[in-house]
């Protein structure tokens, strides 16, 4: 499980206005939509959150895809609210959590519920954006 957020939205919104920041917001799920693998569920969880969903895949190719994600986003040159932007504008940090049975192709047990999930992927994210923000975290 990825979940996911715009960096310094809240910057982009004062400077810009909100209209920018939320053309941002859609770039973004634009580029997740675009770079997740034809298995996952991808959906927006809040003003800039994203959760991204990825059944039966090891945490190392989970990192993977959020990295790629990460770099996609970081890369862009968006036009948003009219305005150019140059690439470096926007950025993602990125929580990355497992199940520990699904890294050898087995179910995890019962305790390990998608909502713990949840938690462990949120509090990576928490981890990238201390770490400076535009970064990949795993649980």
């Amino acid at each position: 499980m990825l979940v996911l957020d715009v960096d310094r939205l809240k910057s982009l919104n004062d400077r810009y206005g909100h209209l920018t920041g939320a053309e941002a917001v859609q770039t973004v799920g634009h580029i997740l939509a675009a770079r997740v693998p034809p298995e996952a569920v991808a959906c927006r969880y809040g003003g800039d959150e994203f959760v991204v969903a990825i059944p039966r895949c090891a945490t190392s190719r989970a990192n993977d895809v959020a990295d790629d994600i990460r770099r996609a986003v970081n890369e862009a040159a968006p036009v948003l609210a009219g305005l150019p932007f140059p690439a470096g504008t926007l950025s993602i940090s990125v929580g990355v959590a497992s199940r520990a049975g699904e890294e050898a192709g087995t179910p995890g047990s019962d305790e390990e519920t998608g909502e713990a999930l949840f938690r462990a992927a949120d509090a990576a994210l928490y981890r990238a954006k201390a770490c400076g923000r535009n970064h990949v975290c795993v649980a």
